[in-house]
């Protein structure tokens, strides 16, 4: 239920709880249907998407969007740190590519999640799967599929090349922030190349009562590519860079000093006879530095740290598709191999002090899938799918200069190193899902999959009690188990989708059962907690495989008014718990709802009004030591308008009555020097003016 205290709150969530009846999805019979969110607002709803508009200011990056989708959020533990969370998973629980690339953040604590290589300000679309994710989609989709795509210049129509592009300068006031973005490109029908740019600054955030430190960010990112197309025959090459720089993350134990990554990608489209083939080759490539003393004051004057982590990984996916049986065939292979290396150093008090926190792990994923979908009996549309996955990973001997003067620390070495630390897992998926009409405006769906997942090299060979845990950011120390088994969910889902002229509306509700779900509890070992206690942490926890459920409903919903007047809106609702003991999961979103009447009254203008509402979060995980939330509720404004000569300009004003607010996904502060005490949950930005001007060009 809404807090009673929050009437915005209230108001959005009750609007939408009187949509479910009444709207519906526009969602056609024969696909089985994603949602995407990507950069305008539709006139009229389009059933298998939802496109939501960039707001004045974009994002600092394309994960904030998540928010609008159903059933979608995010974590947040900095400016740049969005961890997408889908029905209550998180992390790499998730599958989230970019481009069709996985990556896997170069750091030990999610400083850097996928999502954080795009501005939401390149941002061409995000696409979010509903439901059990495809076997396609991915090697391990355990909590769903997320696909990011960047802009990319289309080919042209003739032999004559044809220059076209877009720049863009935003700002916005909570951080005295600034986006600069370019995209440029030569292209005829054969041939493309292109360019882009995004130059991004921000300052510590403001909120009602203060500053929110550190938060400030500096990110730089670029690349190039090129394509080549002959009849049905694409071939493209990409390459990303993104530098961050100086960019704060209160919540977690260091700041971003700087990360560099890069992102090598060839892939191939094409037919041949009655298949469609398809190739992908990537690489990555990521240098990642972070501290506790140069963004903020350290707890303790004593223990400045400094931690240098770096990360490769390389990926291909090969599939083909081919007309079998009335249906189609998509049959295919995919994976990727990671390395992580992390040292932890002391260069101001102790320049002998090191420790080996992750050395030579590797960890790979590869996959075959097969997946058939089409017309059965005339009205059903159904979707079947199989996936084999083989997941091994290892990790080098670990060390501490501490281990001669420590005998807990020479203890968890000596029996880290001799464990049997190269785990290999084999793992099977299965998916069915089944849709058809009743009568001309119903349609209903069911669903059911068997997913897996490995464990992360984190919680296998975390060999210290420490804090690295992909940014969990619950402020205990963990320590890894080498022999975890893979967690298997078992799921089930049943859908309406509804469709009467301009309105529509699309209900799910799901059921998730997890065997051998990974989760931090209690350590009991004496050598562990003895340690952990030295480090600030009496009551340390280890990643051990338990049992737990997730279940929920969310709903996409909207109407046209009149001409030019459109209402939408999202609905959602998830509980996870464990299912072996009386206590609920960490980090689980709030019943949340958001609404937006959007008006249009000539082409090129619009303006629009949001009402965005979350419900107290009183189910907290008692293990992780997490904290209730009080509902709220925000009231969002924004407009735009084509300008001549290919101008556009937009203007934003979020959190209207300036409202102090803290999103229960955001972490917890455990910074001093900051207008947020520590311990509390870091609070969302105060009333904030966006303004961002356009230029397209051809």
């Amino acid at each position: 239920m809404p807090c009673p205290r929050c009437p915005l709150s209230a108001c959005a969530l009750a609007s939408l709880s009187c949509l479910v009846p009444a709207l519906a999805p526009a969602a056609d019979a024969q696909k089985l249907p994603p949602v995407t969110v990507t950069g305008q607002v539709p006139r009229l709803p389009r059933g298998d998407a939802i496109e939501l508009q960039q707001q004045g200011m974009p994002a600092a990056d394309a994960a904030s969007l998540l928010q609008r989708a159903p059933g979608a959020n995010l974590n947040r533990n900095g400016p740049l740190t969005g961890i997408a969370q889908y029905r209550g998973m998180y992390g790499d629980r998730l599958n989230v590519l970019l481009d069709g690339v996985y990556i896997n953040s170069g750091g030990p604590n999610g400083m850097d999640p996928a999502l954080s290589y795009l501005p939401a300000s390149q941002l061409q679309s995000i696409e979010v799967i509903r439901g059990i994710a495809p076997v396609s989609s991915g090697t391990e989709t355990i909590g769903g599929t997320i696909v990011a795509r960047s802009r990319t210049p289309a080919f042209g129509t003739s032999d004559q090349p044809v220059i076209r592009g877009s720049v863009s300068l935003a700002g916005a006031s909570a951080d005295s922030s600034h986006d600069f973005t370019a995209l440029g490109g030569l292209a005829n029908r054969h041939d493309r190349f292109y360019l882009f740019g995004t130059d991004q600054r921000g300052n510590d955030l403001h909120i009602p009562q203060g500053t929110v430190r550190p938060t400030q960010y500096q990110r730089r990112n670029a690349g190039l590519g090129y394509g080549f197309r002959h009849g049905a025959q694409t071939f493209d090459l990409r390459f990303r860079h993104n530098r961050t720089d100086n960019t704060g993350t209160p919540s977690l134990p260091m700041d971003i000093l700087f990360i560099d990554g890069d992102i090598y990608q060839a892939e191939y489209r094409g037919r041949i006879g009655a298949h469609q083939l398809h190739a992908s080759l990537y690489h990555t490539d990521v240098d990642h530095e972070m501290a506790n003393y140069v963004l903020r004051r350290p707890p303790n004057p004593a223990k400045t740290h400094l931690n240098h982590a770096t990360s490769t990984g390389n990926g291909y996916r090969v599939d083909l598709r081919h007309p079998l049986a009335g249906g189609e065939l998509l049959a295919g292979s995919d994976g990727h191999f990671d390395r992580h290396d992390s040292t932890i150093t002391d260069p101001v008090n102790n320049p002998m002090f090191r420790v080996l926190n992750f050395s030579g792990v590797q960890r790979a994923a590869y996959g075959l899938f097969a997946q058939w979908q089409g017309p059965v009996a005339g009205v059903w549309d159904l979707q079947l799918g199989l996936r084999y996955n083989r997941v091994t990973s290892d990790a080098g001997k670990v060390d501490s200069s501490m281990a001669m003067m420590k005998p807990p620390v020479r203890i968890l070495r000596d029996r880290f190193n001799q464990s049997a630390r190269r785990q290999t897992d084999g793992n099977l998926d299965l998916v069915v899902k089944a849709r058809r009409p009743l009568g001309d405006a119903w349609h209903w769906s069911l669903e059911a999959g068997r997913k897996t997942r490995s464990p992360s090299y984190q919680q296998r060979y975390l060999w210290l009690p420490l804090q690295s845990t992909n940014g969990l950011a619950d402020g205990h120390n963990y320590v890894g188990r080498v022999d975890l088994k893979p967690e298997a969910a078992t799921e089930f889902g049943l859908g309406l989708d509804w469709r009467r002229g301009t309105a529509y509306a699309s209900p799910r509700v799901f059921y998730r059962y997890v065997n051998g779900y990974i989760q931090g509890t209690p350590a009991t070992d004496t050598t562990v907690r003895k340690l952990s206690a030295n480090n600030g942490d009496p009551d340390p926890l280890q990643w051990t495989n338990v049992d737990a459920r997730f279940y929920g409903l969310d709903l996409d919903a909207g109407m046209a008014l009149a001409a030019g007047l459109d209402l939408s809106g999202t609905l959602s609702y998830v509980r996870g718990e464990r299912a072996d003991i009386s206590d609920d999961l960490y980090r689980i979103a709030p019943l949340n709802a958001r609404l937006s009447l959007r008006w249009a009254p000539r082409d090129g203008l619009w303006t629009r009004l949001t009402l965005v509402g979350y419900a107290r979060q009183n189910r907290v995980s008692r293990t992780n030591g997490e904290t209730r939330s009080p509902g709220y509720g925000l009231v969002d404004l924004a407009a735009g308008i084509e300008l001549p000569a290919g101008l556009n300009l937009q203007l934003s004003l979020d959190n209207l009555f300036d409202r102090r607010y803290a999103p229960h996904l955001a972490g917890i502060n455990r910074v001093q020097d900051s207008d947020v005490a520590p311990g509390r949950r870091l609070p969302g930005a105060g009333r904030s003016w966006g303004i961002r001007l356009g230029y397209r060009f051809l």
